[in-house]
């Protein structure tokens, strides 16, 4: 597994040791003003409820031929639960436009201190490009099956990149070291998976990367 590369004297690697910053995932997350988020303080319960209920307004908005009466049941089900938490079910639905817009900011924000910057960053591998059977583009991710069957990161929890040379996987569970100069590339990728295709943002990108298997 991993990259060859051409013996270096030792001046030089300690050199290319020495420029190349050791960093982490909570170090790629750019500086956001603080923001309250109400809906941070529900339990995955009243999330749930207020989800149902918000989802049956919006159909009998949009299409109420299609708003079954069972449908009705389970959204007022859901309010009379959320009346009795005390859960403000208006002002959450008033607020909730405004938390996802600045949650996208949040998660678009990129560490200008990193830009350009050689650094080395452990995470796992998610293959997107090969070259007879071998890997020459991939997505770092913080963790195992991030984007394939669990959750999407943040874009700025993502990184797009490219090898310096095609090497083989191996097991997408083996975590790996990641090599390379940082670069903002804010994009949208189609991913192709095994459960469908599902649009992915991110925010970084590196260049002829080099990787280590841990």
């Amino acid at each position: 597994f991993g990259l060859t590369t051409p013996a270096k004297d030792t001046a030089t690697q300690n050199k290319d040791n020495a420029d190349t910053m050791q960093i982490g995932w909570q170090d790629l997350k750019g500086k956001v003003a603080p923001y309250y988020d109400p809906f941070r303080e529900l339990t995955q319960e009243q999330i749930y409820n207020l989800s149902i209920y918000g989802r049956v307004l919006e159909l009998q908005k949009t299409v109420p031929n299609k708003v079954t009466d069972k449908m009705v049941q389970m959204g007022e089900e859901a309010k009379a639960k959320l009346i009795k938490d005390k859960v403000d079910i208006e002002g959450l639905f008033a607020q909730r436009e405004i938390i996802v817009a600045k949650r996208r900011k949040a998660a678009m924000e990129t560490n200008n201190l990193l830009i350009n910057r050689q650094i080395q960053i452990s995470g796992y591998l998610l293959a997107l490009e090969f070259d007879q059977g071998l890997v020459t583009e991939f997505l770092l991710v913080p963790t195992v099956g991030a984007c394939s069957h669990k959750p999407v990161p943040a874009a700025n929890q993502l990184i797009l990149v490219k090898t310096k040379q095609p090497f083989d996987a191996g097991s997408p569970y083996v975590p790996i070291r990641v090599t390379g100069t940082l670069q903002t590339n804010q994009q949208d990728k189609n991913l192709n998976l095994v459960d469908g295709n599902k649009q992915i943002q991110m925010a970084y990108f590196i260049d002829d990367g080099m990787v280590t298997e841990l």
